[in-house]
């Protein structure tokens, strides 16, 4: 992330269609986003980290994909993303960047395993994550909210 990306990282945000699958129960305030975009991003440092994910012929921003819960002993992040333009979902940019991530955590940041959580009605986020290869190992509690933890070898 750069300072640039604040003010698409406050609309993505702040778009409640979008909460559910953020735990978002408020909006940010820009100073709020600023701040975040400002640190140091360094994994070993907050324990996660934000990508934007960019088209590569236009470098227009589409979304954003995370690490986060980073357990360096254990060599372990979470992840997150999300295609944030809702018309160019379902367009292969998803799981282009889920691969891309794990060959980045793989030969970069010395990651090996990844995880996430998702909704168990969240059936698009399911067949993505399964489409890279990420597998289901059980149902599990969320912050109130029964998820599917998913798991892969990066």
């Amino acid at each position: 992330m750069e300072a640039s990306d604040a003010e698409i990282i406050l609309k993505w945000e702040n778009d409640q269609a979008n909460w559910e699958v953020s735990n978002t129960n408020e909006p940010f305030k820009l100073e709020d986003i600023i701040g975040f975009v400002s640190q140091v991003q360094d994994i070993t440092l907050n324990k996660q980290i934000r990508l934007i994910i960019c088209l590569n012929a236009t470098k227009e921003p589409i979304g954003c994909i995370d690490l986060f819960e980073y357990e360096e002993s254990k060599q372990m992040a979470g992840v997150g993303i999300l295609i944030a333009e809702k018309n160019l979902r379902r367009n292969g940019y998803g799981a282009e960047s889920l691969n891309v991530l794990a060959k980045y955590c793989s030969n970069e940041l010395s990651i090996v395993h990844l995880f996430c959580n998702i909704a168990k009605d969240n059936s698009a986020s399911i067949r993505l994550f399964e489409k890279c290869g990420f597998l289901y190992q059980k149902e599990d509690l969320l912050d109130g909210n029964t998820v599917n933890y998913y798991v892969k070898n990066a």
